[in-house]
């Protein structure tokens, strides 16, 4: 069998959703018949931080509503934050341990790199930064409606790549 594609570099797009299972173990696949590098590139959205903040005693003297609280609570400033525990609301975590348990189910190494902001857009750099050969994404069903005023990843990563681009079903 002759190949006639070449791929040295392969970045897949994933979320941890079942669609992007689909592409990885794609990607796996393809890698492995290629003799390709495989990168897993997770985005997340930008940082949403809060923090866990201790309650304070109402000052002597301060206005308070009918329920006991404060009416204007004290705004904490950088410098109160400094040392707090920083709370990421992300699921980050969990689509990288998702990725690892296929690449090891699968007996692949791969790296697997966090990025942030718009996914298709960070996905792209990123292919670009490393020089990759092909993209591979999932794709998943939304109804029409959604699609036309959000559009889909997979849309917007085939329509903007320079590279070729696999959508997996």
């Amino acid at each position: 069998m002759i190949n006639l594609f070449k791929a040295d570099r392969i970045i897949v797009a994933f979320d941890g959703k079942e669609e992007s299972k689909k592409a990885l173990k794609k990607a796996i696949d393809l890698s492995k018949r290629l003799g390709s590098q495989l990168t897993v590139a997770h985005v997340h959205e930008p940082r949403q931080v809060r923090t866990e903040a201790v309650a304070e005693r109402p000052a002597a003297g301060a206005p308070y509503l009918y329920s006991g609280f404060p009416a204007a609570p004290r705004v904490p400033h950088d410098a109160d934050l400094a040392g707090e525990p920083m709370i990421y609301e992300d699921s980050a975590e969990e689509a990288i341990a998702a990725a690892k348990i296929i690449l090891s189910e699968n007996q692949y190494d791969a790296e697997i790199e966090v990025l942030e902001g718009d996914t298709a857009n960070a996905v792209l750099q990123h292919a670009e930064n490393i020089g990759a050969d092909l993209v591979i994404t999932g794709t998943r069903d939304q109804n029409r409606l959604k699609k036309l005023l959000f559009g889909s990843v997979s849309d917007k990563i085939s329509t903007k790549s320079e590279i070729p681009v696999l959508i997996v079903k």
